[in-house]
């Protein structure tokens, strides 16, 4: 019966798996963080594309408030895209 105690793998403790999930729960936070990021920088990308080619295919009464608009929300999403990008590689340093 030794024999068969001493070929069998031991078991890790529970502390060690509770160690394992817990070094693995920021890194799932920085990527989740960092692809919002992304995602926001896209949608600055998109908005700044819309509100470019909405003003070449028609001719609008009040452009002003588009560009404006459209000015405010590119430039505020990609400020906060670019700092959730950034925070990652702060971390690394």
């Amino acid at each position: 019966m030794t024999t068969r105690r001493e070929k069998s793998k031991p078991q890790k403790p529970q502390l060690n798996k509770q160690l394992e999930t817990a070094e693995k729960k920021p890194e799932m936070e920085n990527t989740w963080i960092e692809n919002l990021g992304k995602y926001l920088l896209d949608i600055s990308k998109y908005v700044t594309t819309g509100v470019v080619i909405a003003s070449l295919f028609k001719d609008m009464d009040d452009g002003s408030t588009i560009y404006i608009v459209g000015t405010v929300v590119a430039v505020s999403t990609l400020i906060v895209g670019l700092v959730l990008t950034n925070k990652k590689r702060k971390k690394e340093e």
